[in-house]
């Protein structure tokens, strides 16, 4: 079927048209003969790049067409991004494009949002229906994309919101974009849905097994994959292999012609210059590029991995991207060759063959549309009796079911919570219903979690996060603030309690309040490594009167001396300590320590908002105060300057030692003074910032 043949006004096959889209692929033409386009809901389960972003346009375009609102849910905030542009393209028809994916507190949002397209993470969606229901007003699609996430731990929030939707909206189309999953026919029941399952792809798939030495196999893979102009991605389990592979090939192979050698060199400069100073992953992976490789993996910054991607996809002389298998999920990133190096990975049992829905996901980036007639997915074996396993398990074999994350305490408890405040369930039994029409209530009953309900109800109650009226559950103005902030009711208390001891005995040392900030359910703690336990009891026993619980209270066991290792690498970072001098000190990449750092801000942020709510006004202040340092990475006496357009922690402290401390001081400065400082570009701009605050 050609694209002009799709019962769309004429402006939106156009749009599609100078997109590149000519025809339809079979799993899109199956779309458009099923009754999705009468708006029923629909769950579409293909392979990677075998065409459903096109199909939830199309649904979208249906919708936009009569008036109404397209709401589109991604896991990650890399593939919203992805998304949002290219929606983008749908402004020159008038349409509203809207990305949102950033702070989580969106209670202080206007009343009314100005959208016809919504792109967000799925936490970001939650976050906002929770705070401002009525922006979805109007909403008749709701796109959930890698809907198969619900087997991770953040499907609660996908299957949650789902439920939500659909009893806010009764009338709404879902549309529920997956990979291949077991029980694909369960989750479209769930949903009341025609379900359109196909293995077909745009670019046929080869799938095999090599036996022989690792990384001469990967060698000779990656050599053959790039005659004729193709790329390789190549998988391995983690972030130290993907760094030494990466380092190896470049120096082996010679991948780059003259022509090449100019572009990559400017993304060199430009990985270099993401971080003052660049550290020392950030110089291996510049020295990696200029070869024409690349690692991609959680340890390097979001700029670095948007650079990284930008090249490959647009063939600006990248050729081989050695990652870790975040990006198998992630943003759209095609390539000819896939090399699954690893397919084993460590986890709670040691060292264990991957899930096969995991492989699916890595091996269905192989092939890219338009460049190549086929791709290859090749996995490697130590013998052949491995061999046939792997032929076996992964090429033939079926792939799992998804389940449910939902029924645990803690996930529980955040959802409870949130329902209550928000108002969308008013007594127990109401949301008793709610909660048997998610996934986990279709696949368990509800008689599962009736008794956990109660147990959480009764936590909440104690904590005076809700209370009971009659038989109505009532949030408190406290709870309500809680669900908005979207933390954990346990993190919440935890926090209110440790502060008042705070209060009482005037305890607001840097280490007490971030040994605090970590005991939380929301900050990943950093591991500690065989032979640091000594090191780190002698130090809590040398600031035990700086910490907010005695040292009695400190279990011996490994999560107390985790937190308080956290702990004290924040620290490292609101005193000045760079970013190579914190991976030097404790082997912690960048991108790792900016995901600690983000997510330590929003806690202290959190714990101000609440400190002002139980009147506290002391911890209110502190906490505010120690947002600012973990935001910019600075001491105390630095807020003020940081508060100046352009200038971060590096600029800040080059003022102060020279004697200009505050915005008032840069203002009577003379321009010669500053330009000495800073460089004349740097100066005038920040006499300008000094001027709009």
């Amino acid at each position: 079927m050609l694209i002009e043949d799709v019962p769309l006004p004429r402006r939106f096959i156009g749009l599609l048209k100078a997109g590149g889209i000519e025809e339809m692929y079979p799993p899109q033409e199956s779309v458009l003969k099923s009754k999705a386009m009468e708006g029923r809901n629909l769950v579409l389960s293909t392979p990677t790049a075998s065409g459903k972003t096109l199909i939830a346009e199309i649904l979208m375009a249906r919708i936009l067409m009569n008036g109404g609102k397209a709401v589109y849910v991604v896991p990650l905030k890399a593939l919203a991004y992805e998304k949002f542009i290219e929606f983008k393209r749908y402004e020159t028809l008038g349409y509203r494009i809207r990305l949102e994916m950033g702070d989580l507190d969106s209670s202080k949002y206007r009343q009314r949002a100005d959208f016809d397209i919504l792109v967000t993470t799925a936490e970001k969606c939650d976050s906002i229906l929770r705070s401002r229901p009525q922006w979805f007003d109007g909403t008749g699609i709701l796109v959930m994309d890698e809907i198969h996430l619900i087997n991770s731990d953040r499907g609660p929030v996908y299957e949650v919101l789902i439920s939500k939707f659909r009893r806010i909206f009764p009338e709404i189309q879902i549309l529920a974009l997956s990979a291949t999953i077991g029980n694909v026919e369960e989750l479209a029941e769930w949903l009341n849905a025609e379900l359109i399952e196909s293995d077909w792809r745009p670019v046929r798939l080869t799938e095999r097994v090599e036996v022989g030495e690792k990384h001469r196999k990967v060698r000779e893979m990656t050599q053959e994959s790039l005659r004729n102009g193709g790329q390789t991605l190549i998988f391995v389990y983690s972030r130290r292999s993907a760094e030494s592979v990466a380092e190896k090939l470049g120096q082996e192979l010679n991948l780059i012609n003259h022509d090449e050698a100019g572009e990559l060199r400017k993304i060199k400069k430009r990985i270099l210059s993401v971080l003052s100073p660049p550290t020392h992953q950030c110089r291996r992976l510049a020295s990696c590029i200029e070869k024409g490789t690349a690692f991609h993996h959680a340890g390097i910054t979001n700029k670095q991995r948007t650079l990284i991607e930008d090249a490959f996809k647009e063939g600006r002389g990248l050729k081989v991207i050695v990652a870790t298998p975040t990006l198998a999920s992630g943003v759209n990133l095609p390539s000819r060759t896939v090399i699954i190096r690893d397919i084993k990975r460590y986890g709670a049992i040691g060292l264990d063959y991957i899930p096969v829905i995991e492989y699916k996901q890595q091996a269905g980036r192989a092939g890219r549309p338009k460049y190549d007639r086929e791709g290859f997915a090749v996995m490697i074996a130590k013998n052949d009796e491995e061999r046939e396993f792997l032929l076996e398990r992964y090429v033939h074999g079926e792939v799992e079911r998804i389940t449910s994350r939902l029924g645990v305490e803690p996930v529980l408890r955040f959802h409870i919570l949130a329902s209550i405040a928000s108002g969308f369930t008013e007594d127990r039994d109401s949301l008793v219903e709610f909660f048997r029409s998610t996934f986990f209530g279709y696949q368990y009953g509800s008689d599962v979690f009736k008794s956990l309900i109660d147990k959480i109800l009764g936590r909440l109650v104690e904590w005076n996060f809700i209370r009971y009226e009659n038989e109505f559950l009532i949030p408190t103005p406290l709870g309500r603030r809680i669900s908005e902030l979207y933390i954990d009711p346990m993190t919440a208390f935890t926090y209110i309690s440790l502060l008042h001891v705070a209060e009482e005995n005037g305890l607001f040392g840097e280490i007490g309040l971030l040994e605090m900030l970590c005991d939380s359910a929301e900050l990943p703690l950093f591991y500690v490594k065989r032979g640091e336990e000594q090191e780190l009891w002698q130090r809590i026993s040398l600031v035990g009167d700086k910490l907010l619980r005695g040292i009695d209270e400190f279990d011996l066991d490994v999560r107390s001396l985790e937190r308080f290792k956290t702990a004290r690498i924040l620290q490292l970072w609101i005193n000045e300590v760079s970013e190579d001098s914190i991976f030097r000190l404790h082997k912690i990449a960048p991108g790792i320590l900016h995901q600690r750092l983000q997510i330590a801000e929003w806690l202290a942020y959190s714990a101000g908002e609440i400190s002002e709510l139980v009147n506290m006004q002391k911890a209110a202040g502190e906490m505010r105060k120690l947002q600012q340092r973990i935001r910019h990475g600075i001491k105390e006496e630095l807020i003020p300057l940081v508060r100046i357009k352009g200038v971060g922690r590096v600029r800040a402290r080059k003022l102060w030692n020279s004697g200009i401390k505050s915005p008032a001081d840069i203002m009577k400065a003379d321009k010669r003074r500053l330009i000495s400082i800073l460089g004349e570009r740097v100066a005038d701009r920040i006499k300008d910032g000094v001027g709009v605050l």
